[in-house]
């Protein structure tokens, strides 16, 4: 199998269909796996009516146990040769996974970053942090990659594509947006060949449902740091 999508949502009523829709459409040889961590807003309930879907592998949460763990369970079960996580928001194109196989594949990596930033014109770094505070976090984070282990990267949480063995083996513990972070760190300190490409970006706002904030950037540099010191 080559791939595995694996679509994490908590609260996602209004699009979680949609991509799952969009998944599905992708002309791979592919698994879909969907986590819900516990929803409240009827995002359960519409997963559960898809339970016969022999195209989705369907797990839901008796309790909210961070989007952390639904990573890590999700990188457990994966059987593909590639995952790739784009999330149930719609803020990334589903198809922007075709670009990141080409760019695997064609170059022999071991992952490939999707970038919100890479190409952008005409908007200072300032600019970005100012219009999207949550933004910050990615900003510094990305910046601290890349002095720590001499890289050039514009964003490394953006979303990426990944040779699953490899996800397996580094085994990520941290939680929420904190478990990007640190994968980064350790393919960067693992020595794995690592690529970058722009994807499409449309983020929420907070009224649609934004949940990441500025201060997320703590426990993010935090697992940065850990990794770099103890491995």
């Amino acid at each position: 199998m080559k791939l595995t999508i694996l679509i994490g949502c908590f609260n996602e009523k209004s699009t979680i269909l949609k991509a799952i829709e969009q998944a599905k459409a992708i002309k791979v040889d592919k698994e879909i796996i969907v986590i819900d961590n516990c929803s409240t807003d009827g995002t359960r309930e519409i997963l559960e009516s898809l339970r016969n879907d022999d195209e989705l592998k369907i797990v839901l949460h008796s309790k909210n146990l961070g989007a952390g763990y639904s990573g890590i369970e999700g990188h457990r079960l994966a059987r593909g040769e590639y995952l790739y996580a784009p999330g149930a928001d719609l803020e990334y194109k589903m198809d922007d996974v075709y670009t990141l196989i080409d760019k695997m594949e064609k170059d022999n990596l071991d992952v490939v970053f999707g970038s919100r930033l890479k190409g952008r014109k005409g908007e200072s770094t300032w600019q970005s942090i100012r219009e999207r505070p949550y933004w910050l976090g990615t900003i510094i984070g990305t910046s601290l990659i890349n002095l720590l282990y001499c890289r050039n990267f514009t964003d490394i949480i953006g979303t990426n594509l990944i040779k699953t063995s490899i996800l397996k083996k580094l085994e990520c513990k941290a939680h929420g947006q904190a478990m990007a972070f640190e994968l980064a760190s350790k393919l960067c300190k693992g020595g794995f060949k690592i690529g970058e490409v722009p994807v499409w970006y449309r983020p929420r706002t907070l009224e649609e449902g934004k949940t990441i904030r500025a201060f997320d950037m703590v426990p993010a540099i935090l697992a940065i740091l850990k990794v770099k010191i103890f491995g």
